[in-house]
């Protein structure tokens, strides 16, 4: 499906993109918390850990789909009101059509079964042939999830999606709206099923490519395992902190307190805090096309576990992302509250807004 010409255009243009600083901000976060806070040091984020939600084995995630066809001189001699349908069939039975990669097939089906339709009315009632193409058309919409399936997990560009990556979302990159718009495009689409059929070839293609050419979906995995990471080693560092010595332990604003709050604004609400709503926001999108994948009929069990580990309502790594988010926050207005310089305190409006850690 991806022309070799545009292979060429994206891997030189994905070479020339913006240096990550996503892991980079990160870490620049957990040095400031770790040195004010005197905690001991946190280890780096090691991308071996976003191994685990490495895609199963594409024979996994396949489905055997028997071939269903019709003789095209049946059609010749029967069906000479019908070109469109003898059209297709002919062109299934070349020897491309034979090679028809998963998702071509989806959309080659969808304009079958559309000939089909428009070829039953020009047959007489008690042909055979038009027996015999209801009959192939009832089959072929019963096989339709599957194909669907087949058309996503046998396709490179829906696997590069899914597949994690090396760096993280950049800070500063703007949002590619055409991947996610073809993920929830396709999601739709398998949700029809079978009742509304496929597109055509000519309007799947678009979608697959969006998946292809973005790096956001991989980036966005690695993101929510690394914020994921990152908060709950920050909220370890600020809760232990106050657990053993306090900063304010008379519930009065300190110098080592109003250190802090100057973190949490510059560091935390005016640097790290942005980048966690750019992920949410985005992840949102995400997450709701993949529920909405794991929930259409016929799909590989291997491919709803993956699906159900990345974005599923209980124990996925977006639910873990967001449970990390929430402490965090929890976390900093202890501290700041046991401080008297939480927002809406009267510390919040006196601080040394100038303080260094």
């Amino acid at each position: 499906m991806i022309r070799p010409a545009l292979l060429l255009c994206f891997f030189a243009l994905a070479g020339c993109g913006p240096a990550n600083d996503g892991l980079a901000l990160q870490s620049d976060y957990l040095q400031r918390l770790q040195r004010s806070l005197d905690a001991a040091d946190v280890n780096a984020f090691d991308n071996r850990n976003v191994s685990q939600y490495r895609l199963p084995a594409r024979r996994e995630r396949l489905s055997e789909i028997p071939e269903l066809r019709i003789g095209l001189l049946d059609l010749v001699i029967d069906a000479r009101r019908c070109p469109h349908l003898q059209q297709l069939i002919s062109q299934r039975n070349s020897s491309l059509g034979k090679q028809l990669m998963p998702s071509q097939r989806l959309g080659y089906e969808g304009d079958l079964l559309r000939a089909i339709d428009a070829c039953l009315p020009h047959l007489q009632e008690d042909s055979s042939l038009k027996t015999t193409l209801q009959r192939l058309a009832s089959d072929k919409r019963q096989q339709l999830q599957a194909v669907f399936w087949n058309a996503l997990n046998g396709s490179p560009e829906f696997e590069n999606y899914l597949r994690f990556a090396d760096q993280a979302l950049p800070a500063d990159t703007l949002e590619d709206s055409a991947a996610l718009d073809a993920l929830q495009r396709l999601a739709s689409i398998g949700a029809g099923l079978p009742a509304q059929l496929p597109p055509n070839a000519d309007e799947l293609e678009p979608l697959f490519f969006a998946l292809y050419a973005s790096e956001q979906g991989g980036q966005l995995i690695t993101s929510l395992a690394s914020l994921r990471q990152t908060l709950d080693a920050g909220s370890e560092m600020l809760e232990q902190r106050q657990q053993g010595r306090p900063l304010c332990p008379l519930g009065q604003a300190t110098p080592r307190g109003r250190i802090m709050q100057n973190i949490f604004v510059k560091f935390y609400a005016g640097g790290l805090q942005p980048y966690l709503a750019k992920v949410d926001q985005r992840g949102q999108q995400w997450q709701a096309a993949l529920l909405q994948l794991q929930r259409i009929d016929g799909i590989p069990p291997a491919t709803r576990e993956h699906l159900q580990r990345l974005a599923g309502e209980q124990d996925s790594l977006w639910q873990d992302f967001r449970a990390a988010t929430a402490r965090h926050v929890k976390a900093w207005q202890t501290l700041l509250n046991s401080c008297g310089l939480a927002p809406g305190q009267a510390g919040w409006n006196n601080a040394e807004k100038d303080a260094e850690p």
